[in-house]
């Protein structure tokens, strides 16, 4: 929903705020995209940033196709001074509009380099595992060319393909001249995934100050960690630090959230679903009824960002499921598979591809609750890094992980192979696993990955996605919102000086502390 109205506030709002670019070649590169909530992000942690290195604000687009007429319109947008998200951006204190499309290099020399590096890439997997100049990228290439494209998977020899790949490395080229000839003091994404982090892995690589940057979170991230949303590693460590007396009200608290979530109730705070997968709602018998062990698929996006995290046990989810399938008809098992009920235009063709391929595998339809399937007797079931590992434990049920980059990882309600070898070996001997489950490690988990979630910028995030719907945080409505109901003086000097103090600490996440928890529960 875009309003001119919204943005015309938030703009002579920001003025009243935020100083103008100062004399300085130092740059502080920021993501340029449309996401209100993220921009209102971007404008303190910049500012911040701009007053710390006494540097300007030089906002970028990453694109993954070349489209010049695209380019000129963004290009001649941010030269205009009306009610759009340039002028925004200029009004937080942004000097600067940079494309690397724009910047110039020699061809004949690029190239060479760009094939040398095309003819390396034999495989898929040698696409995921590509480092150019010692910097990970095939990540961000993997994931940019399945999302933009919508391909589940990738056909390396395809012409499609070649064209993608050579036009990212030539990106990412032209992002590693950028950093030879600006100084650049710090860089701010919004994701850490996808071709938009070139800039950022460049950065972390030369040991720049990078950060992923939203509504509820801030991430400095490092060599260590090039990652946002990996704090699950340290959740044991963490809750070992929690007093004794908020442990006992986290669990309270998790116990309450988890039975609301299985009686059926949209969980707000855990927006990414418009619906329920627990709806009290049942519908005739889906389960086979016999003795035979029941395993539920629960696969992922092929899409949008199949390493969230980094690597899984396959390069992405297509090859799983074929992998799955494969193993469905060495077994005696019955075999199903339900969908995440907002899966994306696209899903439902490639599945059914697939089933025709694997008829011994059933569709469970969208409309049927786990809830129905766990009371007819689904035994186990198949993740990467869903929720459903922690959810169907609670009912003694078997979850098994295809990644150990994953949530979960840090706890032995769900099991984590470590490899494909050890993963096909549990799927071809269900019968033998008896694993017990500690279900007080579900709750501790629950706390930490939930629970926690606190949102450095907006008061109560759950009572404004209950409000106005989870879209607000990316239409101009929030503009409106920020300024008339969520701002004040008191609290726009606090964010200020809460990013300070972050910025001289070696943190991994802002507001991540037991300090904070402990206090924060004992006064509940």
């Amino acid at each position: 929903m875009i309003n001119p109205f919204n943005t015309l506030k938030v703009i002579l709002h920001n003025k009243n705020y935020f100083s103008k670019p100062i004399k300085s070649k130092k740059i502080i590169l920021v993501e340029f995209n449309r996401l209100s909530s993220s921009v209102i992000s971007y404008t303190y942690l910049t500012n911040v940033l701009k007053r710390k290195y006494k540097a300007n604000i030089c906002a970028y687009r990453q694109t993954t196709k070349k489209n010049k007429l695209k380019d000129l319109i963004w290009y001649l947008a941010s030269k205009i001074n009306i009610f759009n998200t340039h002028h925004i951006y200029k009004s937080f204190g942004t000097d600067e509009f940079f494309l690397p499309n724009n910047l110039k290099m020699k061809k004949k020399n690029i190239d060479i380099k760009i094939n040398k590096i095309i003819k390396g890439i034999k495989s898929k997997q040698d696409l995921l595992n590509l480092k150019i100049d010692e910097i990970y990228v095939g990540d961000l290439f993997y994931d940019s060319y399945l999302m933009d494209y919508k391909k589940p998977t990738i056909d390396i020899n395809s012409e499609e393909f070649k064209k993608f790949i050579h036009y990212s490395i030539e990106n990412f080229f032209k992002w590693k001249e950028f950093f030879k000839i600006k100084k650049i003091q710090s860089v701010v994404v919004s994701h850490t995934v996808y071709t938009l982090a070139i800039p950022l892995r460049i950065a972390i690589s030369k040991s720049i100050p990078a950060f992923q940057c939203s509504a509820e979170h801030i991430y400095k991230l490092s060599k260590k960690n090039i990652y946002a949303y990996r704090q699950f590693l340290d959740y044991k460590n963490f809750y070992k630090k929690i007093d004794d007396r908020v442990k006992l009200k986290l669990m309270k608290l998790a116990k309450y959230k988890l039975l609301q979530k299985f009686s059926g109730h949209n969980i707000s705070y855990e927006f990414g679903s418009s619906r329920s997968s627990y709806e009290n709602k049942y519908y005739k018998r889906i389960l086979k009824k016999n003795n035979k062990i029941k395993v539920l698929i629960a696969p992922h996006c092929f899409f949008d960002n199949p390493h969230p995290y980094g690597k899984n046990l396959f390069v992405d989810m297509y090859e799983w499921l074929e992998f799955l399938g494969k193993i469905s008809k060495k077994t005696n098992y019955d075999w199903y598979i339900k969908l995440h009920p907002d899966y994306l235009d696209g899903t439902k063709e490639v599945i059914d591809s697939f089933l025709d391929k694997y008829k011994n595998i059933k569709f469970i339809e969208n409309n049927y609750s786990h809830n129905q399937l766990l009371k007819e007797g689904i035994d186990v079931a198949l993740t990467c890094f869903g929720s459903i590992a922690h959810e169907y434990p609670l009912f003694n049920r078997l979850v098994i992980n295809c990644s150990l980059n994953n949530p979960h990882i840090n706890y032995n309600f769900s099991l984590h192979p470590k490899n494909k070898l050890e993963y096909q070996k549990i799927l071809l001997n269900l019968k033998k696993i008896n694993k017990p489950i500690n279900k007080r490690e579900v709750y501790e988990f629950y706390s930490m990955f939930t629970i926690l979630k606190k949102s450095w910028l907006i008061n109560d995030f759950k009572s404004l996605i209950s409000r106005y719907g989870v879209k607000i945080i990316f239409d101009t409505r929030f503009y409106s919102y920020w300024t008339n109901e969520e701002f004040s003086l008191n609290k726009h000097n606090f964010i200020l000086k809460s990013i300070s103090d972050f910025l001289k600490t070696n943190d991994y996440l802002m507001n991540w502390n037991t300090k904070d928890v402990n206090n924060f529960f004992k006064k509940c």
